[in-house]
């Protein structure tokens, strides 16, 4: 067994890594060391779910197709998208900004969602609407807001996920030096 690691995440994705989530191992993640899983303290609150679904994925993908994995570790319950709907914090056009329970989506329908998303990569999140995770430090969703808008908006005129993924990843890169909270050690 790995051995568990509590560590600052958020400065993690403001030195090292911009798309280290909520918890990584070396397999996924080159900077974590083989046999450690690091864990952002950021999501101390659902540590116990996450690390065991973590644990569970791990050991699954072992035997099983990823698709098949997912579906034994979701509910089996059907759930609608206004079930993880806290309030709408943002319109921009005629997309609407959600604070979403970012723990009932990782119950619901996708244990790998951190942070937020939108309807062209996430086929739960209703259409015009992005959805930012409430277990996001507060310092950090205006950061997520701006990559997920700009994923979006890039996606929408017909570029790829991971091309768009990369682009938003350059501007929320931008946005967090400008702002100077980050400071990337291969700058």
């Amino acid at each position: 067994m790995p051995k568990l690691k509590i560590v600052d995440g958020w400065r993690i994705r403001n030195t090292i890594d911009l798309d280290f989530s909520c918890i990584e191992d070396s397999l996924a993640t080159p900077c974590v060391p083989k046999n450690e899983i690091w864990f952002d303290r950021g999501f101390m609150k659902e540590k116990k779910s996450i690390v065991a679904t973590f644990l569970k994925k791990r050991s699954l993908m072992k035997k099983y197709p990823y698709a098949k994995v997912r579906k034994m570790l979701l509910s089996k319950t059907k759930h609608s998208a206004d079930e993880v709907k806290i309030k709408q914090i943002s319109k921009r056009g005629p997309i609407k900004i959600w604070l979403v329970s970012g723990k009932k989506v990782r119950e619901y329908f996708d244990f790998n969602f951190v942070f937020g998303g939108h309807w062209l990569v996430y086929k739960y999140v209703p259409k015009n609407e992005v959805w930012i995770d409430d277990a996001t430090l507060t310092k950090e969703k205006k950061y997520v807001l701006i990559h997920e808008l700009y994923e979006l908006n890039l996606m929408k005129k017909g570029m790829n996920y991971n091309n768009a993924h990369d682009y938003a990843s350059a501007r929320e890169k931008e946005e967090r030096r400008k702002d100077g909270v980050a400071e990337y050690l291969k700058d």
